[in-house]
């Protein structure tokens, strides 16, 4: 390489002469060595995002006939481990989990057990092994051998998805059994097993020719069996036999050519699991209290499927208190009517309630306890010192709640009071509609709520954009406790039609007994209904928002979903999702054409169950 160099002529003192040389030496330097090189700042080369490579191993990967205690695995790079503990799965299972660490490049595992003899096993490590500079994750690695003189080399997979909302479910146990009875699931452990990924996605691997039952499992004392109440399950009805076969492919040759290419895969591929808790929780009183002298709290660990009985074990007493249960009936509260029960800080009940047997069939659990209550006001008058002024008593009230002075169009118009009413006067309570500016009386109903028992209803016929007023007139309602209201007078509107969409479906050849179901954004229902024969159905008064529809295979005709059964070989109900989120605008009518028998829970999940980059629901 050459270079020209003019010079130039200048005064300059000795010291500037040493200086401008050394800097010109420096430039000829750096022409020579970098003349040919590429300019920028230096960098440290493209991002890692290769996972590590098993390279070798001992034994190798499906030997045969091993006996060791360990395996040695090792890799491109150096690794590091990831809950281990929690995501490393034996098959068959293990009584001790095996000892995992990682020492540099190389994965140890070393068995704290003898292993079962003539079995093939299989070390699924799920996405546990990462690199140790960038966490590059190695994901869904297994490692095989046999204790005998074959493999076995059959798989099967699929999902597991969550049965009330068709959400994938991770982490769960996905095993397989040769035993075809259904207690094997209960009472053994199971040949293979392996564990679901984020996406609900697991795959059984090394299996021998055969008919096996397929079960999921949330197992909460990592026993691999179906032993505790509160544990999730999953099983697919009809037994799984593995094989080798073919999935068609279309291959482009050309622009205008293809042809189809058979690709060999291990079958099915595509199980489908659908897992729920069974409604199998014992009736039991998981508390009761007394927070103040007039009422007495039980909640129990399901609803009740009668009325709880209760008597006073030391009085004899009759009409001494209101019973009123929670809308589902799993909370009792006792309101004491009787002025010597209440003023027992000490009362010794006999309560009895109905519990189910291990046959299904209503019993009856009879506890005996004591409803004690301390007044620590009574104890802070006792030590007031003399001479510091006590607080004057202020008359107590019925307070009169639940009146809004607005309402939407299906909202019931209706009062709460914070104790139970023994009476009122329907005369001393009125109802009005403002007919431009002139209020006009209406009759109504005034209806008790069969359940929450100190709620009363308005009953009458009333419009969209009007408005209402109501007015009580003091001591209109007494309580049990004699406490009567003060007068109230309350105005009310009810919002206009076109401040909601209408939403219709039309649903192609629906089935007898199909359940449609609206939910909100939060996918609480909010609207259902039967469909009908013609498919033609419509929910007004849907407040603007975003909204989702699904279809309840309703199987019982109870109106609503329903769990599974394993017992009683009942499976969940099925569910149909509509495809996309429908958006209410206010004022608009929005008609849908569907066709569920076209639903694909694998669409779906890609669509509405999975998580975009950056959070958030697709």
């Amino acid at each position: 390489m050459k270079y020209k160099m003019k010079f130039f002529s200048m005064a300059v003192s000795p010291k500037m002469l040493s200086f401008l040389g050394a800097l010109f030496l420096l430039g000829i330097l750096s022409g020579v060595f970098g003349g040919c090189a590429s300019t920028g700042y230096p960098t440290g080369g493209p991002r890692d995002e290769t996972p590590p490579e098993m390279v070798s191993s001992t034994p190798n990967q499906g030997a045969l006939s091993f006996l060791g205690e360990e395996i040695r695995i090792e890799f491109d790079e150096i690794i590091q481990l990831t809950d281990i503990f929690q995501k490393l799965m034996v098959s068959p299972p293990v009584n001790e989990a095996p000892v995992v660490t990682a020492r540099g490049k190389t994965l140890l595992v070393r068995f704290q057990e003898d292993l079962q003899a003539n079995a093939t096993y299989t070390l699924d490590f799920a996405d546990a092994i990462r690199d140790n500079n960038e966490g590059n994750i190695l994901e869904n690695f297994t490692f095989s051998f046999s204790t005998g003189e074959y493999i076995d080399s059959l798989a099967i997979s699929g999902h597991l998805f969550n049965a009330s909302d068709l959400a994938p479910v991770a982490d769960a146990l996905v095993m397989v059994h040769t035993n075809l009875a259904d207690s094997a699931f209960r009472k053994q452990v199971p040949i293979r097993v392996t564990r679901t990924n984020t996406n609900g996605r697991f795959s059984i691997q090394n299996l021998a020719p055969g008919e096996y039952r397929l079960f999921a499992l949330e197992d909460a004392n990592r026993d691999f069996k179906y032993d505790q109440p509160g544990e999730r399950i999953a099983w697919r009805t009809e037994l799984v036999s593995p094989y080798v076969g073919f999935h068609e492919r279309v291959d482009s040759v050309s622009a205008d050519s293809a042809v189809v290419v058979k690709e060999q895969a291990f079958l099915p591929d595509s199980l489908q699991l659908f897992m729920f808790k069974e409604d199998n929780v014992e009736q039991y009183l998981v508390d009761n209290q007394r927070p103040s002298r007039n009422r007495v709290d039980f909640s129990f660990s399901r609803p009740l499927l009668q009325a709880m009985e209760v008597r006073l074990v030391d009085q004899a007493v009759d009409n001494w208190l209101v019973y009123e249960q929670s809308m589902q009936h799993d909370s009792v509260t006792l309101w004491l009517t009787d002025s010597a029960v209440i003023k027992s800080d000490s009362l010794l009940m006999q309560i009895r309630y109905p519990v189910l047997d291990s046959l299904k069939e209503m019993g009856w659990e009879t506890d005996t306890l004591n409803a004690y209550f301390f007044d620590t006001h009574e104890v802070e008058s006792r030590g007031r010192r003399r001479g510091e002024e006590e607080v004057v008593a202020v008359l107590p009230s019925l307070q009169i709640e639940g009146l809004k002075g607005s309402l939407e169009i299906l909202e019931e118009l209706s009062l709460t009071f914070p104790t139970p009413i023994s009476a009122y006067n329907r005369e001393a309570i009125r109802l009005f509609q403002m007919v431009d500016t002139i209020p006009e009386s209406i009759e109504f109903d005034l209806v008790q709520d069969s359940v929450r028992i100190r709620r009363y209803v308005f009953d009458f016929d009333r419009a969209p954009n009007e408005t209402y007023v109501v007015e009580i007139d003091s001591a209109a309602f007494t309580d049990v406790y004699g406490w009567v209201n003060r007068p109230l007078k309350q105005t009310v509107d009810v919002k206009p039609e076109d401040s909601y969409g209408i939403f219709y479906l039309n649903i192609h050849e629906p089935k007898d007994n199909w359940l449609v179901q609206v939910l909100d954004g939060q996918e609480r229902i909010v609207r259902s209904a039967s469909v009908p024969g013609n498919g033609k159905i419509g929910f007004r008064y849907l407040k603007p928002g975003k909204y989702y529809v699904r279809i309840v295979e309703d199987k019982n005709s109870n109106g609503q979903w329903d769990t599974g059964n394993l017992e009683k070989a009942r499976q969940p109900e099925n569910l149909f999702y509509y495809p996309d989120e429908i958006n209410i605008r206010a004022n608009w009518d929005h008609v849908v054409p569907w066709d569920p028998q076209t639903f694909s829970v694998y669409d779906f999940v890609t669509r509405m169950r999975t998580k975009p980059e950056g959070g958030g629901r697709r």
